[in-house]
């Protein structure tokens, strides 16, 4: 029996879960989402763009299945936003090609990192809030970011590199990735700033590790050319990771063509 494809874009507050894939006994998207499926009658293996870890966010995490039923997108959509738990939403549906793959055929993931000395109150949720003892227990009071030293560290990543020094303890093999963009945008109305990493794939921690690197680098406590050192001798990062909480899969990018398209956003109010 033929078996159609389709794909989903989420977004969701990873404040509430504890990261994209199932584990057992513990609250995560993938469970949610599944849950919510089999009560649409769709049992699915999910395949998805991006798995993040526990507390990080998405705006346009993607999601792709096959199933025998023929679904209609918007009362798919409907209907797994009815069955959904808060701070999970299906921003949209669509029947994709067979040969659609949510992680394989992706072009480019970005994530948006997030760091206030302090944050406004709204953004704390999705912010690394400085000062932080944890991270920088010598630093009672923080000086401004120094954005450019920031700017110039990251600079040093863009560009095909062996990321084995940013990657998880044991992650030895296929740890060559490509990225794409860094860059560090401050906001003019508050102590904030913002890492934009975009890559073809990351290694787990990779992200939050380059940003805890950057980060000491604003902060004075690494000179700005430690990751390009780290790069070329292959080194490990023994400084800070940031904290999943300030991070977010903010897009994922299919080559044209595919679903969905990166250049209009879905409106979330006209998704319930």
């Amino acid at each position: 029996m033929e078996r159609r494809s389709y794909a989903l874009r989420l977004a969701y507050d990873g404040g509430r879960f504890r990261g994209f894939q199932r584990q057992p006994g513990l609250p995560t998207v993938q469970q949610a989402l599944e849950e919510a499926l089999e009560r649409l009658g769709v049992r699915a293996q999910l395949h998805v763009a991006a798995r993040t870890d526990a507390g990080v966010h998405a705006l346009a995490q993607v999601v792709s299945f096959s199933a025998r039923a023929a679904l209609d997108p918007a009362a798919l959509r409907r209907g797994l936003n009815e069955g959904l738990p808060e701070g999970i939403l299906v921003l949209d549906a669509a029947r994709v090609g067979p040969s659609f793959h949510a992680r394989g055929s992706a072009a480019s993931r970005t994530y948006v990192y997030l760091v206030g000395a302090p944050p406004p109150e709204g953004l704390r949720p999705y912010a690394w809030t400085l000062p932080d003892a944890r991270a920088f227990p010598e630093l009672a009071e923080v000086p401004p970011l120094d954005a450019a030293a920031m700017r110039e560290a990251l600079g040093a990543a863009v560009g095909e590199h062996d990321f084995v020094g940013f990657a998880r303890p044991g992650e030895q093999r296929g740890t060559v990735r490509t990225l794409l963009r860094a860059e560090v945008v401050e906001a003019g109305w508050a102590p904030l700033v913002a890492v934009v990493l975009e890559g073809k794939g990351f290694l787990r921690a990779m992200v939050r590790n380059l940003v805890g690197t950057a980060v000491a680098v604003g902060l004075g406590r690494a000179p700005p050319d430690v990751i390009r050192t780290l790069l070329a001798t292959r080194g490990r990062y023994r400084g800070v990771r940031a904290p999943g909480w300030g991070l977010t899969l903010a897009a994922v990018r299919y080559p044209d063509g595919a679903w969905p398209s990166p250049a209009a956003p879905p409106d979330p109010a006209a998704s319930r």
